[in-house]
């Protein structure tokens, strides 16, 4: 279905369910949304892209228990200052013969070839950002991924796994250089001063931003003249959940490639750390542990925006939750018995927000809920001893009691001395 261009929408959008397509010549926007390609969760989506993913693979788990990520640090020409990356960074791949090099890892093979697969033989990658954005205050500032060494018209593919995050483009009259990359100049707020500032910023502010919400599995795909005139950036978003993106690039071979590859291993591994040392990484369990521990993140308030896809699944949770937690130790097989647990946990915990439960790997959710058991056995233990304890007390009052009614009914019975007399007359 098409949808003609007005004063406010600027490019032709074609929705096949889903998905989305457009193409602006005017405004050089050229993108493409295929939803829930590689989707991780068990959603409608997963399933509607299980053809997709014909390898089956979670990939949210893949890269969570395999990526060792890197908080880079490095001084800024551009701003004289130290500066960090502000989420968590890794890449792969590049151009052999050129150094910095780190090999694209084995396991990480399938999911390429997916992705080169669904985008047709004509699109190849070899270099591979990726990003782990641990929650809401991780971000990503304007700019463009236009480089000489990418080609003239770069294809970038970008899949985001976990949590739902919000990706705005907004074009550009000039995107060399951004004066100011993590400012929010736009068509809603450009008047007065705010307009020259837009210009000197080399920011169309005649042309609204473009927001996309894109979701677990959502591969997005920006081609044509797109890096040579729109800017692109993930926001900060309160309560945003873990999120992966996995930018697919192509460094082409030539004069530049060799800077431009050096370039990304600095911004994205090493910073400013020489590259023949090992620079700071972390796992994402260790990421975990360095931020407070998995219980301070799984609290409510941190958590995935539920997509419309996943909503009737979280409706089939919710009449789930509705049995409490007077089943703790009931026993079962191992698959519906782990399932079980999983329910009771998140019925009990009130303060575990589940979406943000779902998210994490497998290991460490079956940690936590192994780790609440045991909690809940101890907690039973210590019940069932104070209650011993309080019925042997109980039993043994009640005797006393008993054996002093006996002995004042007994004395009743025999009378008093002179009674006793009485009667022998």
């Amino acid at each position: 279905m098409y949808l003609l261009a007005s004063d406010i929408i600027y490019f032709i959008m074609l929705r096949n369910e889903e998905n989305i397509r457009i193409d602006d010549d005017e405004k050089g926007l050229h993108v493409d949304i295929h939803r829930g390609l590689f989707a991780s969760k068990n959603t409608t989506a997963a399933t509607t892209a299980a053809t997709n993913n014909s390898n089956n693979i979670n990939w949210y788990d893949q890269l969570l228990s395999n990526v060792r990520w890197h908080r880079v640090k490095y001084k800024s020409s551009r701003f004289q200052k130290e500066c960090t990356t502000p989420c968590y960074t890794a890449f792969y791949g590049g151009r052999a013969e050129y150094s910095p090099y780190i090999a694209i890892p084995q396991w990480f093979q399938p999911l390429i070839d997916e992705v080169n697969s669904h985008l047709g033989d004509h699109v190849q990658f070899n270099a591979f950002l990726l990003r782990l954005y641990f929650d809401g205050n991780d971000e990503i500032a304007w700019h463009t991924d236009g480089r000489t060494f990418l080609g003239e018209k770069p294809i970038i593919a970008s899949l985001s796994l976990g949590c739902k995050a919000t990706f705005e483009m907004r074009r550009m009259t000039n995107v060399w250089p951004c004066v100011n990359g993590g400012n929010n100049i736009s068509s809603s707020n450009s008047t007065g001063n705010t307009k020259v500032a837009a210009a000197a910023a080399g920011v169309d502010a005649s042309t609204p931003i473009q927001s996309f919400t894109l979701h677990d599995g959502d591969l997005l795909v920006m081609r044509g003249n797109t890096q040579k005139h729109w800017h692109h950036r993930v926001p900060k978003e309160k309560g945003r959940g873990v999120r992966l993106n996995i930018n697919f690039r192509y460094v082409m071979p030539g004069q530049d490639a060799e800077r431009g590859q050096m370039t990304y291993y600095k911004y994205m591994v090493f910073g400013d750390v020489p590259i023949d040392q090992e620079p700071l990484s972390w796992t994402y369990d260790e990421i975990v542990s360095r931020k407070g521990g998995i219980m301070n993140f799984v609290q409510k308030g941190v958590k995935c925006h539920d997509s419309k896809r996943e909503q009737q699944q979280l409706a089939t949770r919710k009449r789930k939750e509705s049995s409490s937690c007077d089943s703790t130790n009931t026993t079962s097989s191992s698959g519906s018995s782990n399932e079980m647990d999983i329910q009771r946990y998140l019925a009990c915990e009130q303060s575990v927000d589940r979406e943000v439960f779902v998210s994490l790997p497998r290991d460490i959710r079956e940690e936590l809920v192994s780790q609440w058991k045991s909690l809940q056995n101890q907690q039973q233990s210590t019940t069932n001893t104070i209650s011993t304890l309080l019925s042997s007390s109980n039993s043994k009052r009640n005797e006393s009691i008993q054996h002093f009614a006996s002995r004042k009914k007994t004395k009743k019975n025999k009378g008093t001395i002179d009674s006793f007399f009485v009667k022998k007359r």
